[in-house]
């Protein structure tokens, strides 16, 4: 990328000092053979690495889908996810929206099941007793930093994440 970036940008200035100087056939940038080399090795890259995550997802979601039966997701909003530039370039490397629509249709093929759950306080709900503990009067952004807590209600203790997929799956067997 950034060999791309310096060969443009030098180009772009040759083709700036050409029409400065009242060049009669100013350069464009097809003429730039070092930048279209540089575009054309980074283009390779990028679709290199396109067919590596879509050869993985596609061997996992096979795997997945012969495996299980049922298969619960949390449908997840990954557009608004996205808008988070802090998340937006995993979330893009993931390819969740992918995996989702792979899932789906092989499920199909297969004969198995996929449900997806609403997310809403499955990180906050107890997986033992389905009480909620209200994010413990936490704003947000607190919140996502406690990775464990205590069941204000039964007092077990819980990992976020253990308990967030365990509520999932019992909110997908409820809907089934």
């Amino acid at each position: 990328e950034k060999l791309r970036s310096r060969r443009f940008l030098k180009a772009q200035q040759e083709i700036a000092w050409d029409h400065h100087n009242k060049v009669l056939v100013p350069r464009q940038l097809d003429d730039f053979k070092n930048y279209q080399k540089a575009r054309i090795m980074v283009a390779k890259y990028r679709k290199k690495i396109a067919n590596q995550r879509l050869d993985q997802l596609q061997k996992f979601t096979t795997k997945l889908v012969k495996k299980y039966d049922i298969i619960v997701l949390e449908k997840l909003n990954t557009k608004g996810m996205m808008k988070n530039h802090h998340l937006a370039r995993a979330i893009a490397n993931a390819s969740w929206s992918k995996l989702v629509d792979m899932l789906q249709y092989k499920c199909e093929w297969y004969g198995k099941k996929l449900i997806q759950v609403n997310p809403s306080y499955t990180s906050q709900i107890c997986a033992n007793c389905g009480k909620n503990n209200h994010r413990l009067g936490l704003n947000k952004s607190e919140w996502l930093a406690v990775r464990e807590w205590d069941c204000p209600n039964c007092g077990k203790h819980l990992d976020r994440d253990i308990n967030a997929a365990q509520v999932i799956l019992q909110k997908g067997l409820a809907i089934r």
